[in-house]
């Protein structure tokens, strides 16, 4: 078993807030935390101070949006898992994905599945739909890979397509904690994933108002350094490369980042969440 993850659990864990600042100086963090102070009533409940816990994007999104019924749009879906769970959730779900390869898995996977899900090819910063088409928008794990002269404008577009008083639902993982320092050398995603940070705090400027802000951590383990490497290898030519030149740093990096749990070697893996509404 390589790279599970615990998302059953709703314990709250160690908090981190001092050890992650969400900080960001200039005008558009400020204008992120005036909008937070407005923060919905029904979204306080899910703030917590912020409190960090073990679960998972769909418990989390489960939590936050409502979608039985509501037409939503999957931004980057790839291989279309998120967008299926928005279909199983009542939505009137449409997946985008600038891959035209990948949405035919998408594709032939929900009708196996019995979805009915609608499948675009398009691009995050020129979406093909109208204005004021979805009730939901999400970026799940996909905005950071936005091309990063145009992330502000994916931003823009998605709050165009959404319906006034709609949801964006924006998830990304946090370039800190165990789970990145021990891949940073093959999957080093800092600069990217603070773009697109930094995106989602000048979401103001295109009428998007911050509801509320979620960290999360889900859990990964491996047996050894060895299994966590084969599973690397086959996820592509570079990442066998840098395996191959830097293998004893990233050994030690490993080692160092783990701890154990049982017989298995653990890495707490950290995401953010940000929600935000259209006014």
């Amino acid at each position: 078993m390589s790279g599970s993850a615990r998302s059953n659990s709703f314990a709250p864990v160690r908090d981190i807030r001092l050890r992650l600042p969400l900080s960001h100086c200039g005008t558009r963090r400020d204008a992120w935390d005036r909008g937070a102070a407005l923060m919905v009533p029904e979204a306080r409940a899910m703030e917590l101070e912020r409190q960090v816990r073990y679960a998972s994007n769909t418990v989390v999104a489960g939590e936050l949006l409502h979608l039985a019924g509501r037409a939503a749009l999957d931004i980057g879906c790839g291989d279309g898992k998120f967008t299926r769970f928005l279909a199983r959730s009542g939505a009137r779900a449409t997946g985008l994905d600038v891959n035209p390869y990948v949405l035919v898995r998408a594709r032939d996977t929900a009708r196996d599945e019995g979805l009915d899900i609608a499948w675009v090819e398009g691009r995050a910063e020129d979406l093909p739909f109208a204005d004021d088409r979805f009730n939901v928008v999400v970026f799940s794990n996909s905005l950071h890979h936005v091309a990063p002269n145009e992330m502000a404008r994916a931003i823009a577009e998605a709050a165009r397509v959404l319906r006034p008083g709609g949801d964006l639902y924006v998830m990304e993982p946090v370039a800190e904690g165990p789970y990145f320092e021990a891949t940073r050398l093959i999957n080093d995603e800092r600069a990217v994933r603070n773009l697109a940070r930094d995106a989602v705090h000048g979401a103001s400027e295109h009428g998007l108002t911050p509801v509320t802000e979620v960290t999360f951590m889900a859990l990964r383990t491996w047996s050894s350094f060895e299994e966590f490497a084969a599973e690397q290898e086959e996820r592509g030519e570079k990442r066998r490369q840098v395996l191959a030149e830097r293998g004893n740093e990233m050994r030690t990096l490993f080692q160092g980042a783990a701890r154990r749990e049982g017989d298995r070697l653990a890495f707490d893996q950290i995401f953010r969440v940000n929600l935000l509404r259209r006014r």
